[in-house]
């Protein structure tokens, strides 16, 4: 007699990642209007992931040189921008951009939840 073996499937990390960021989304626009709210959770989870792209490569950024020494045609040796921090740099500027406007199609919903304490501080501190 042969018992069945049942297997549940396997799931990566990547996966799982994905699920969890996809249904973060989803929380985070919770309260958007019919319309967009399909656009604004995947603006809601390119932001998640290039967030989480920043984690992973900032031990890297730290460890590369800013410049790099690089000799050209004629024999000299100049200074140029390391192209990975250069790529990094482009990524924060990039997730910079998606998070205010993340946040600026949040902002203009009806309905918002209440502020908490620490936005309250916040607001209270805002420079210009």
């Amino acid at each position: 007699m042969t018992a069945k073996k049942t297997t549940k499937p396997k799931t990566t990390k990547a996966k799982t990642d994905k699920l969890g960021r996809k249904n973060l989304a989803e929380q985070i626009c919770a309260n958007v209007e019919p319309d967009i709210k399909a656009q604004a959770v995947t603006l809601a989870n390119a932001v998640l992931a290039m967030q989480d792209k920043i984690e992973a490569e900032i031990p890297d950024f730290k460890s590369q040189p800013l410049s790099q020494a690089v000799t050209v045609g004629t024999g000299e040796t100049v200074l140029r921008e390391n192209p990975a921090v250069k790529e990094f740099r482009a990524i924060v500027r990039d997730y910079a951009q998606a998070l205010k406007n993340l946040d600026e199609i949040l902002a203009n919903q009806k309905t918002q939840p209440t502020a908490s304490a620490v936005d309250d501080l916040r607001n209270r501190f805002k420079v210009g």
